[in-house]
């Protein structure tokens, strides 16, 4: 029975699955962590250097945001690029995009918090983690029905 090819198969694809979802629920932790984390965080002023929004879809209703800021702490100037945890170079809908991009406009001023441990370590939204919760929902979803479902179709083909 375990000589089996599809038996095989369908045990590598599983595990491959539940490695999959590890690496999920892993990224989702940790980008709900470091949300939770940069709360405490210091601020300082900083001042937005870089905000577009890139149109990236046929239709037009696709976009990115992209945004650079610059801050000092303790007489040294920094750049980030970080708005929200999980959200750089993420795409979403033109409207969403228009929003940031008007909420963070050229030349802008923003407040900016800080890792005290690694100040380049910056965000302008703390608590914020895009992405965060969906990654482990998913990855939580897809480690237990995915194996499940492989081991239901298995069953089901070896009644046959």
């Amino acid at each position: 029975m375990y000589d089996n090819p599809l038996y095989n198969n369908l045990k590598t694809l599983s595990l491959l699955i539940l490695a999959l979802s590890l690496v999920m629920i892993s990224y989702g932790c940790y980008l709900i962590r470091r949300a939770q984390q940069s709360e405490s965080w210091p601020t300082t002023a900083g001042k937005i250097t870089r905000s577009e929004m890139i149109i990236s879809d046929v239709d037009n209703d696709i976009a990115k945001f992209n945004i650079a800021y610059d801050f000092v702490v303790n007489e040294i100037r920094y750049t980030s690029d970080v708005y929200r945890f999980g959200a750089n170079g993420q795409a979403s809908s033109v409207s969403k995009i228009r929003e940031k991009h008007k909420q963070y406009p050229a030349g802008g001023n923003v407040v900016v918090a800080y890792n005290p441990d690694n100040p380049a370590d910056a965000v302008l939204e703390p608590g914020a983690a895009s992405y965060g919760h969906l990654f482990l929902v998913l990855g939580i979803g897809l480690g237990i029905l995915g194996p499940l479902i492989l081991r239901i179709k298995y069953w089901f083909w070896r009644k046959r």
